[in-house]
């Protein structure tokens, strides 16, 4: 049986150049052997473009206090930028995952072994609360 299909324009998905884009959480999960989330997110307007794979590690019980307060902000960071609702003293939920959206930068990868070259997400800082300005003191001569 001859199927009649043109694939001449069929490619292999590329990644986008460097630059803001507009991202949409397409799928979160938990790895408990990682114990990471495990996060694919679509570029939004470019479907030649394959999906993000964004990794959030969660602190582990032998992480040094470093270690811990740099995971942790690097989560804090994300669920900021996506929107995702979160208490300071209880946690999040992953199911508010999904769906989220954020404008974020994106950087190409080095290329790996076989030479292929991928997106990859830079977050936001979180932005800091405002810096009161020092007063002045006069001095008398």
């Amino acid at each position: 049986m001859f199927i009649n299909m043109n694939l001449s324009n069929v490619a292999e998905p590329k990644p986008v150049s460097p630059g803001r884009y507009n991202l949409t959480i397409s799928d979160a999960k938990f790895r408990e052997v990682k114990r990471d989330i495990e996060v694919s997110l679509g570029i939004d307007g470019h479907l030649d473009a394959p999906n993000i794979r964004h990794f959030i590690s969660l602190p582990k019980s032998d992480d040094d206090a470093g270690k811990v307060s740099f995971k942790q902000l690097m989560l804090k960071r994300f669920l900021v930028q996506f929107n995702i609702p979160f208490n300071d003293s209880e946690g999040f939920n992953i199911e508010d995952f999904n769906g989220q959206q954020a404008a974020a930068q994106l950087n190409l990868s080095e290329p790996d072994d076989s030479g292929t070259v991928y997106n990859r997400m830079q977050l936001d800082k979180l932005a800091n609360e405002p810096i009161k300005a020092p007063v002045a003191t006069v001095r008398k001569s």
